[in-house]
């Protein structure tokens, strides 16, 4: 008889511990889907900010008011002729 009753306090003990340990990693799966979660968020936000940056208007801009850049008048640019048959080119 004593024999059981120690072999159902093992076994209520082993479960308890599982239970237990079921438990922590169930929060810990919560913690770590909230983290992937914020860090999806934080990942379109930078991408966001980097479109911004990369876009023209922000380029121009900083070109001119942080950089102090003037454009250039356009007669003065001028581009090389191509040497390859415009034929080839099609």
């Amino acid at each position: 008889m004593l024999v059981a009753i120690a072999a159902a306090a093992a076994l209520g003990l082993f479960y308890l511990s599982q239970s237990t340990h079921v438990a922590a990693i169930g929060y810990q799966i919560d913690s770590l889907t909230r983290q992937v979660e914020r860090l999806r968020a934080e990942e379109q936000q930078l991408t966001f900010q980097i479109g911004e940056a990369r876009s023209p208007s922000t380029v121009e801009e900083r070109a001119l008011q942080d950089l102090k850049l003037a454009p250039l008048d356009p007669k003065l640019v001028s581009f090389p002729r191509t040497s390859i048959d415009p034929l080839l080119l099609k």
